[in-house]
Protein backbone atom coordinates (compact mmCIF):
# COMPACT_ATOMS: atom_id res chain seq x y z
CA UNK A 1 0.00 0.00 0.00
CA UNK A 2 2.81 2.32 1.17
CA UNK A 3 4.23 1.73 -2.42
CA UNK A 4 1.08 3.04 -4.12
CA UNK A 5 0.54 5.99 -1.75
CA UNK A 6 4.34 6.89 -2.54
CA UNK A 7 3.92 6.57 -6.12
CA UNK A 8 0.30 8.32 -5.77
CA UNK A 9 2.56 11.52 -4.29
CA UNK A 10 4.87 11.06 -6.66
CA UNK A 11 2.36 11.45 -9.73
CA UNK A 12 0.34 14.73 -8.75
CA UNK A 13 3.50 16.36 -7.55
CA UNK A 14 4.90 15.91 -11.01
CA UNK A 15 1.31 16.76 -12.83
CA UNK A 16 0.81 19.49 -10.64
CA UNK A 17 4.24 20.87 -11.32
CA UNK A 18 3.80 20.88 -14.53
CA UNK A 19 0.05 22.28 -14.43
CA UNK A 20 1.75 25.17 -12.78
CA UNK A 21 2.20 26.82 -15.78
CA UNK A 22 -0.97 25.71 -17.90
CA UNK A 23 -3.45 26.24 -15.27
CA UNK A 24 -4.43 27.50 -11.65
CA UNK A 25 -4.64 24.05 -10.26
CA UNK A 26 -1.34 23.02 -10.36
CA UNK A 27 -0.98 23.65 -6.56
CA UNK A 28 -4.26 21.88 -5.63
CA UNK A 29 -3.12 18.99 -7.62
CA UNK A 30 -0.23 19.12 -5.19
CA UNK A 31 -2.49 19.47 -2.36
CA UNK A 32 -5.44 16.56 -3.53
CA UNK A 33 -1.73 14.44 -3.97
CA UNK A 34 -0.53 14.65 -0.22
CA UNK A 35 -3.95 14.60 0.70
CA UNK A 36 -4.54 10.96 -0.87
CA UNK A 37 -1.08 10.16 0.22
CA UNK A 38 -1.78 10.87 3.97
CA UNK A 39 -5.09 9.02 3.89
CA UNK A 40 -3.38 5.81 2.42
CA UNK A 41 -0.62 5.70 4.66
CA UNK A 42 -3.13 6.65 7.53
CA UNK A 43 -1.70 9.98 8.62
CA UNK A 44 1.79 8.21 9.55
CA UNK A 45 3.67 10.03 7.22
CA UNK A 46 2.04 13.24 6.84
CA UNK A 47 -0.10 14.26 9.32
CA UNK A 48 -3.52 16.34 9.42
CA UNK A 49 -1.23 19.18 10.40
CA UNK A 50 1.03 19.20 7.29
CA UNK A 51 -2.05 18.89 5.46
CA UNK A 52 -3.28 22.11 6.94
CA UNK A 53 -0.20 24.13 6.08
CA UNK A 54 0.04 23.00 2.25
CA UNK A 55 -3.61 23.90 2.19
CA UNK A 56 -2.62 27.27 3.41
CA UNK A 57 0.31 27.44 1.29
CA UNK A 58 -2.56 26.22 -2.03
CA UNK A 59 -4.75 28.93 -0.93
CA UNK A 60 -1.85 32.17 -0.61
CA UNK A 61 -1.15 31.02 -3.94
CA UNK A 62 -4.36 31.15 -5.90
CA UNK A 63 -5.39 34.61 -3.85
CA UNK A 64 -1.48 35.67 -4.98
CA UNK A 65 -2.43 35.03 -8.52
CA UNK A 66 -5.58 37.17 -9.10
CA UNK A 67 -3.62 39.73 -6.90
CA UNK A 68 -0.71 39.78 -9.27
CA UNK A 69 -2.51 40.02 -12.51
CA UNK A 70 -4.73 42.80 -10.65
CA UNK A 71 -1.52 44.82 -9.79
CA UNK A 72 -0.10 44.19 -12.73
CA UNK A 73 -2.55 45.95 -14.89
CA UNK A 74 -2.86 48.33 -12.59
CA UNK A 75 0.56 49.33 -12.53
CA UNK A 76 0.54 49.68 -16.42
CA UNK A 77 -2.59 52.32 -16.15
CA UNK A 78 -5.50 50.04 -16.64
CA UNK A 79 -8.51 50.71 -14.84
CA UNK A 80 -10.41 49.06 -12.83
CA UNK A 81 -13.22 48.13 -15.27
CA UNK A 82 -10.13 46.80 -17.33
CA UNK A 83 -8.66 44.64 -14.57
CA UNK A 84 -12.43 42.85 -14.39
CA UNK A 85 -11.90 42.21 -18.37
CA UNK A 86 -8.38 41.03 -17.54
CA UNK A 87 -9.42 38.48 -14.98
CA UNK A 88 -12.62 37.34 -16.97
CA UNK A 89 -10.92 36.99 -20.29
CA UNK A 90 -8.70 34.96 -18.55
CA UNK A 91 -11.44 32.73 -17.39
CA UNK A 92 -12.41 32.58 -21.27
CA UNK A 93 -9.55 32.46 -22.74
CA UNK A 94 -8.64 29.10 -20.50
CA UNK A 95 -12.15 27.53 -21.03
CA UNK A 96 -11.63 28.34 -24.84
CA UNK A 97 -8.23 27.03 -25.22
CA UNK A 98 -8.99 23.76 -22.89
CA UNK A 99 -9.89 21.50 -26.07
CA UNK A 100 -6.21 22.38 -26.87
CA UNK A 101 -4.44 19.85 -24.44
CA UNK A 102 -2.70 22.61 -22.38
CA UNK A 103 -1.29 24.33 -25.20
CA UNK A 104 -4.36 26.26 -25.99
CA UNK A 105 -5.21 26.52 -22.27
CA UNK A 106 -1.93 28.69 -21.77
CA UNK A 107 -2.34 30.66 -25.18
CA UNK A 108 -5.62 31.61 -24.32
CA UNK A 109 -5.30 32.67 -20.78
CA UNK A 110 -2.73 34.97 -21.65
CA UNK A 111 -4.95 35.92 -24.63
CA UNK A 112 -7.95 36.43 -22.93
CA UNK A 113 -6.13 38.10 -19.97
CA UNK A 114 -4.01 40.51 -22.99
CA UNK A 115 -7.82 41.35 -24.86
CA UNK A 116 -10.55 41.67 -21.46
CA UNK A 117 -8.33 44.48 -20.41
CA UNK A 118 -7.32 45.63 -24.02
CA UNK A 119 -10.59 45.74 -25.05
CA UNK A 120 -12.46 47.01 -21.89
CA UNK A 121 -9.97 50.12 -21.58
CA UNK A 122 -10.53 50.61 -25.71
CA UNK A 123 -14.01 51.34 -24.65
CA UNK A 124 -14.14 53.46 -22.15
CA UNK A 125 -10.78 55.75 -22.70
CA UNK A 126 -10.62 55.22 -26.47
CA UNK A 127 -6.65 55.15 -26.00
CA UNK A 128 -5.15 52.73 -28.16
CA UNK A 129 -1.72 52.89 -26.33
CA UNK A 130 -3.36 52.99 -22.60
CA UNK A 131 -5.17 49.87 -23.75
CA UNK A 132 -2.55 47.90 -24.32
CA UNK A 133 -0.32 48.69 -21.43
CA UNK A 134 -3.38 47.74 -19.58
CA UNK A 135 -3.03 43.92 -21.61
CA UNK A 136 0.37 43.89 -21.46
CA UNK A 137 0.22 44.68 -17.26
CA UNK A 138 -2.37 42.03 -17.13
CA UNK A 139 -0.01 39.37 -18.79
CA UNK A 140 3.35 40.35 -16.98
CA UNK A 141 0.88 39.86 -13.77
CA UNK A 142 -0.15 36.34 -14.86
CA UNK A 143 3.48 35.43 -15.56
CA UNK A 144 4.70 36.86 -12.24
CA UNK A 145 1.63 34.77 -10.42
CA UNK A 146 3.23 31.37 -12.87
CA UNK A 147 6.60 32.32 -10.81
CA UNK A 148 5.23 32.89 -7.33
CA UNK A 149 3.47 29.37 -7.43
CA UNK A 150 6.29 27.70 -8.84
CA UNK A 151 7.72 29.11 -5.18
CA UNK A 152 5.54 27.77 -3.65
CA UNK A 153 5.07 24.55 -5.38
CA UNK A 154 8.82 24.10 -3.94
CA UNK A 155 7.87 25.32 -0.42
CA UNK A 156 4.91 22.37 -0.46
CA UNK A 157 7.80 19.89 -1.65
CA UNK A 158 9.70 21.31 1.16
CA UNK A 159 7.22 20.86 3.82
CA UNK A 160 5.75 17.24 2.19
CA UNK A 161 8.93 16.02 2.52
CA UNK A 162 10.24 17.26 6.28
CA UNK A 163 6.74 15.64 7.50
CA UNK A 164 8.06 12.12 5.49
CA UNK A 165 11.64 12.33 6.66
CA UNK A 166 10.59 12.70 10.55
Amino acid sequence: MELLAISILIAFALIGFAAIFFTTFGTLIILIGAAIYAFLTEFTFLSINTLIILLILYLFGEVFEYACIIIGAKKFGASNAAVAGALIGGIIGALLGTPLFGVGLLAGTFLGIFLGAFLVELIIQQDIVRSLKAGLGGVLGRVGSIFAKVIIAIVMFVVIASSMIK
